[in-house]
């Protein structure tokens, strides 16, 4: 019978938001825990056997209040499968002192499994013919990843070997530092694994919809997290069917996106596309930031704050850096600005086909004039 698994990691249930304010704050911290109840509602569409989490379920061990802990574990509960694994990864990591997971543990059923320590752990309980392999975090930070027991045993060739393991994957994932458990894809594939889940890298890989024989796979976030995430949010659904081939097709979870875009404005146009394409799918739910160049018509500059309320309005919260955006030095302006015949403004109508030594110097005569 085949096994259906739903892989996810790195919710960080429990982050913070501090640099936006209310009520997107909030809202983006619910998100992360509503993404959970998501992910278990799906799992349970697609008749998955397994729910895993390879590591960072909460943001930290600590700061998690008893309520939120609460949350996860009945969300996590209420999965219709057979097993739900969970794995700490580098921020909620367990080193036998972590009350977070004292807490957790103490809610949850038997449904649960937390696999903290580095040991073979047989899912034949959950009538489920695999053996799981994890290598969890107990620190933070290391320079070393946690692989190497899993090296040392004699894996069977009967239940299917299922190796978790919450890290970064060299070439793929930002650790300029080398201190977060470094892994690389090679050293995966020569430890004899029908199927690795990570955790860590808050991007998919392999970065396909779907993909079949590959047996490393990174869910990245389900919920994203900040202006630097360009996608909305994943996990995997893996299928090994009977002779172990594996199957995988990802699966869209977010609640929010977030958008960095630059653009250029010359016209009111410009500005109108702006709108249209902020607004365009699901704005209550997005985060943007904006950074707008280029030099307009004095009315065009003006119409900006129309399109900005516009915008503000609909969007879940907007951030908005103008300041490289101007009203364009035209002759008209230069005559209304300047008396006839005044030294700025026959210097100004002398340089009006350099736009940039016009605009320089208007700007320095505006200086002088304050």
């Amino acid at each position: 019978m085949p096994l259906k698994i739903f892989h996810t990691a790195d919710l960080h249930i429990g982050m913070k938001f501090n640099n936006y304010p209310e009520p997107i704050k909030g809202a983006l911290q619910q998100a992360r825990l509503d993404s959970l109840k998501n992910m278990v509602k799906m799992a349970d569409q697609h008749g998955c056997n397994l729910f895993v989490i390879s590591g960072d379920l909460f943001n930290g061990i600590s700061g998690i209040d008893k309520k939120t802990i609460a949350s996860v574990v009945t969300a996590l509960e209420s999965f219709q499968g057979q097993c739900v694994l969970v794995m700490p990864g580098n921020h909620d990591y367990d080193n036998n002192l972590v009350d977070l997971w004292t807490s957790f543990n103490q809610r949850a059923s038997d449904k649960i499994l937390f696999i903290n320590h580095e040991q073979p752990y047989s899912l034949t309980d959950f009538d489920i013919n695999a053996v799981v392999y994890p290598a969890p975090c107990h620190s933070k930070h290391s320079d070393t990843n946690n692989l190497g027991w899993i090296r040392e045993q004699d894996i069977g060739k009967g239940p299917v070997n299922i190796g978790i393991a919450h890290g970064a994957i060299i070439g793929i994932s930002p650790d300029m530092d080398s201190n977060y458990f470094n892994m690389t894809l090679d050293e995966l594939n020569d430890i004899p694994m029908d199927v690795w889940l990570l955790g860590h890298t808050h991007i998919t890989y392999p970065p396909k919809a779907s993909v079949a024989q590959c047996k490393i796979f990174n869910p990245g976030t389900p919920e994203p997290d900040g202006l630097d995430c360009k996608h909305r949010g994943n996990a995997w659904i893996i299928t090994i069917d009977d002779n172990k081939a594996v199957d995988a097709e990802t699966v869209t979870i977010g609640n929010y996106q977030f958008v960095d875009r630059n653009y250029t404005v010359r016209q009111r146009e410009d500005l109108d596309t702006i709108r249209t394409d902020l607004l365009k799918v699901e704005p209550s739910k997005t985060v943007a930031r904006i950074h707008i160049r280029g030099k307009v018509e004095e009315d065009v500059f003006t119409y900006r704050q129309e399109v900005y309320k516009a915008i503000e309005e609909s969007i879940g919260y907007l951030v908005i850096d103008d300041s490289d955006l101007g009203i364009k030095i035209t002759n008209e302006k230069i005559k209304k600005e300047f008396s006839d015949g005044s030294f700025p403004q026959q210097l100004l109508l002398a340089l009006s086909d350099d736009e940039e030594a016009l605009q320089l110097a208007y700007e320095l005569i505006a200086e002088v004039r304050k």
